[in-house]
């Protein structure tokens, strides 16, 4: 039988994309509203997730796990003005889920050239060519610096690949994805050197990690991005990818201190 968080919300895209049934451990139910623990993902932070539309019936929820002790709250963005002030936390991230919904991308956009070392010695290409990199090529943190919300780095275990454009030894765009729940490809850490964007490297990044991830058999590819992010929204969509979903995370009082995880 279906768990029962999805019997509740059977095409909730966080439960879909985000949970597999061993992390649905603790959890309530009411009627088409459900709420779950959690734990963050490199922290080991404690996470209520609640999940609908009506707050009353969330609030409740969310009082009904307070016999466990919980750093933060993620909930719908329209929810979170109704949160009590314990857990409404001043600052929280605000963004959203996307799935992957296009054909699958052709082999021209997802080709993949030379691995390109640290040195960065990687064989002559084109600037659209999108090249496997060394996992702890420390040109990918670099680029991250320019990045608010990337904490995958290079060295990770978590990641299946990193994905990037090379021009001469400069690393100009990369990605990553990362094996989510069953068997889904999350894409992390996409970032173009401010310098260079407006020229469609993120994009083409982005579309040979779907490629690579659906041709590694994954059922689905998705990732997230703060909700306020107008470009990043323009060129997921012309990617192939469609707004799932729309929340805000925030730390407790306790947990505001020393920083979080929330998403």
């Amino acid at each position: 039988m279906p768990h029962p968080l999805r019997s509740a919300r059977p095409t909730d895209p966080f439960l879909r994309l985000r949970c597999e049934d061993p992390d649905l451990e603790v959890y309530a139910v009411d009627g088409d509203h459900g709420v779950l623990l959690r734990t963050g993902r490199t922290s080991g932070e404690m996470w209520v997730t609640a999940l609908g539309d009506d707050p009353a019936r969330i609030l409740a929820l969310i009082d009904s796990l307070r016999v466990h002790r919980f750093d933060g709250v993620t909930v719908h963005d329209h929810v979170f003005e109704h949160l009590p002030d314990d857990i409404r936390g001043p600052d929280p991230g605000h963004w959203s889920l996307w799935e992957y919904t296009g054909d699958r991308p052709p082999a021209e956009c997802a080709r993949t050239g030379p691995v390109s070392g640290p040195s960065g010695s990687a064989t002559a290409h084109t600037v659209r060519e999108v090249v496997r990199l060394d996992p702890r090529d420390p040109r990918i943190d670099v680029l991250l610096q320019h990045s608010s919300s990337a904490y995958i780095h290079a060295g990770d275990p978590s990641v299946v690949e990193w994905l990037g454009i090379v021009e001469g030894s400069a690393l100009r765009a990369v990605g990553a994805r990362v094996r989510a729940a069953y068997g889904s490809a999350h894409l992390v850490s996409i970032c173009t050197d401010p310098a260079h964007r407006g020229r469609g490297l993120g994009r083409a990044v982005t579309t040979a990690l779907v490629g690579s991830a659906l041709d590694a058999g994954a059922p689905r590819v998705w990732l997230e991005m703060y909700a306020d992010n107008a470009a990043a929204a323009v060129a997921y969509r012309a990617a192939g990818f469609t707004e799932q979903g729309r929340y805000r995370s925030a730390a407790t009082r306790s947990l505001r201190s020393h920083g979080s995880d929330a998403f």
